[in-house]
């Protein structure tokens, strides 16, 4: 019983992966998100546009980012409406989210690194859709019609599976980010290490060179006879 069981949820799993697949392939890569990692210089100040137009209008976006080594992991951000107005601003954070509604035009995400003299900065930034368009919408079809019951579990897989996309994105940034520190924290212990061992090394010197003085008998000169 217990191997029949197991072996109807190997057959439901490989059902469901067959149909994502499927599903996927029908209705295109999904367009709901964009995801960048960018090297910000020092005394430098960046600014990445996105353009919204069509369906994306009206719709809530959620901008994220996050500082994954460099310096203090410390940036300035802002985010700028098509009309000019700043909605959100933060100075010298390690991370930041912000959620908004979008209008028709060019909004600009900004990040500033004027206030470093020298480090670098590696920044993760997204901007991602918070309304998980179905898949029909995705492939361009706009005219509402009646769901099948394949079309609705397509729907269903598509949105948990873009779940998954996300948490493992973050997952991922995290992973790196830690990685990161304990190469640091690696490096440091390592550099201490050797120095320790430097000075113990020439502590151990200078005490055999002194008491190498008090065991050795003088040989006396002509000068001092």
């Amino acid at each position: 019983m217990a191997s029949l069981t197991r072996h109807l949820v190997s057959l439901r799993s490989v059902w469901l992966i067959f149909l994502f697949i499927t599903c996927k392939t029908i209705a295109g890569v999904s367009a709901s998100g964009t995801s960048l990692i960018f090297e910000l210089p020092d005394k430098e100040n960046y600014c990445f546009s996105e353009e919204f137009s069509g369906t994306s209008v009206g719709k809530r976006f959620r901008f994220q980012y996050k500082v994954i080594r460099g310096g203090n992991n410390d940036v300035d951000a802002k985010v700028v409406s098509p009309n000019g107005l700043v909605l959100f601003k933060e100075l010298k954070k390690h991370d930041g989210a912000f959620v908004f509604d979008s209008s028709r035009g060019e909004f600009r995400f900004c990040f500033g690194n004027e206030f470093s003299t020298f480090t670098h900065k590696i920044v993760y930034f997204e901007l991602q859709n918070q309304e998980v368009s179905n898949l029909a919408v995705e492939a361009g079809d706009v005219v509402p019609t009646v769901k099948t019951s394949a079309e609705a579990s397509c729907d269903v897989i598509h949105e948990q599976m873009s779940s998954v996309v996300i948490h493992q994105r973050d997952y991922r940034i995290k992973e790196s980010t830690g990685r990161h520190l304990a190469d640091n924290m690696n490096k440091g212990v390592t550099w201490w290490s050797v120095g320790q061992t430097i000075v113990i090394l020439l502590a151990g010197a200078g005490q055999v060179f002194l008491l190498k003085t008090f065991f050795t008998e003088r040989v006396p000169t002509k000068q001092d006879a």
